[in-house]
């Protein structure tokens, strides 16, 4: 069972060559599969789609960051599937999981700032484009 207060402790976290077990390969590579499986799956409904600028700019980071953090994810776990000295060590995924935490900093604020506003300023524009004469 998962154990925080083992987990926070610097001798258990600093470990360099952490002991792992199958189970937790496996469930490492399929989280990380599944990051990138979410970002190709954004990447292909953002290219079916017709959307506007500002939407498509939203999936793009949500493909970079679900398609960057999956890599990076599984490229840790491969590191400590192969025990290498220190880059199989506990503290990198509390260094990705921080990094995945502001990464994702950005994408909300544009998603609560940015993206309401565009929103308003198309429909506003679509409904301009109505009382417009159509060219031929």
């Amino acid at each position: 069972m998962f154990d925080l207060i083992k987990f926070i402790q610097p001798a258990y976290l600093f470990d360099l060559r952490p002991y792992t077990t199958t189970q937790t390969i496996k469930v490492m590579v399929i989280f990380f599969a599944i990051l990138i499986v979410i970002g190709i799956g954004d990447k292909i409904y953002k290219e079916t789609r017709s959307m506007e600028k500002f939407q498509a700019k939203f999936l793009d980071k949500i493909v970079s960051y679900f398609i960057s953090l999956g890599i990076i994810g599984l490229l840790l776990t491969w590191l400590r599937y192969e025990r290498v000295q220190i880059l199989s060590a506990r503290f990198w995924l509390i260094i990705w999981l921080i990094i995945a935490a502001c990464w994702l900093y950005p994408i909300i604020k544009y998603w609560i700032k940015v993206v309401p506003e565009a929103t308003k300023r198309s429909e506003e524009k679509k409904q301009m484009q109505k009382y417009l004469p159509n060219k031929k």
